[in-house]
């Protein structure tokens, strides 16, 4: 595949950051006509630069404690979140019952950091019922869970906010083809006016963790400095490979 434009790294961002864009608020925001995005989605897929949709949900609402690693050694397939850098780290959150294997995790892979407050917490079995549901479809309507479940869609509605509140939703995109520039970022600065470049954002912003994606190495470059302006020690780590898998349920 050639090289791509700029409005298809841009579209290629707003997926990742904006995960619940459609088509047609694409369009809007690029001022082009819904039919070339369709187009340009179709020819992405097909390209293999543009992968399916990936899921990250909170291990405390699956039962489960969690915590961070930043490591040299590859990271286990059990991890619910895994970036690859392009310095050789590995930056990936696990999931673990007990202080026990706590301790094994660290034993292998050094220090974590966690999450403030955060504690294994209780489904419902509608909850859980709604996840599996939304592991599925992330794009699952109010109205169609109600009819799943056989529940009125004012107590679905309230599900569906509930779910989304507790996930983290982007795509895969193949990085490296795709020329766009993805950064894991660890910082006690606010990101103002980059917040919405995120596309790894639920529940470690408490631990001051994103990441985020530019179209363009430019706005990438101008992001670092001011980053590093307001917090000269912030971590910053170029992404080239990223995977979100949710927990057992």
């Amino acid at each position: 595949m050639e090289y791509l434009t700029y409005d298809e790294r841009s579209v290629l961002t707003m997926l990742m950051t904006e995960s619940w864009a459609t088509p047609s608020s694409i369009a809007k925001k690029l001022g082009v006509s819904r039919q070339l995005i369709w187009y340009t989605l179709k020819r992405l897929r097909e390209a293999g630069v543009l992968g399916p949709p990936m899921l990250y949900i909170r291990p405390d609402h699956a039962g489960l404690y969690y915590a961070f690693f930043q490591s040299a050694t590859r990271m286990s397939q059990d991890a619910v979140l895994k970036f690859e850098t392009l310095e050789g780290v590995h930056i990936f959150a696990l999931p673990y019952k007990s202080e026990e294997e706590l301790r094994s995790l660290k034993e292998r892979y050094g220090r974590p950091w966690f999450v403030p407050g955060l504690k294994p917490k209780p489904l419902t079995e509608l909850q859980r019922r709604t996840l599996k549901l939304y592991l599925k479809n992330p794009l699952v309507s109010s109205t169609e869970l109600a009819r799943e479940l056989d529940i009125p869609r004012t107590k679905a509605r309230r599900l569906v906010s509930w779910a989304r509140r507790n996930t983290n939703f982007t795509y895969r995109v193949n990085l490296s083809r795709a020329g766009i520039t993805a950064l894991a970022v660890k910082t006690s600065a606010p990101l103002g006016a980059y917040a919405t470049r995120k596309f790894f954002r639920c529940f470690a912003y408490a631990a001051g963790f994103y990441a985020v994606a530019f179209p363009d190495l430019g706005t990438a470059a101008e992001f670092v400095e001011k980053l590093k302006t307001a917090d000269h020690k912030a971590k910053i780590h170029v992404v080239i490979n990223y995977e979100l898998q949710p927990p057992r349920l």
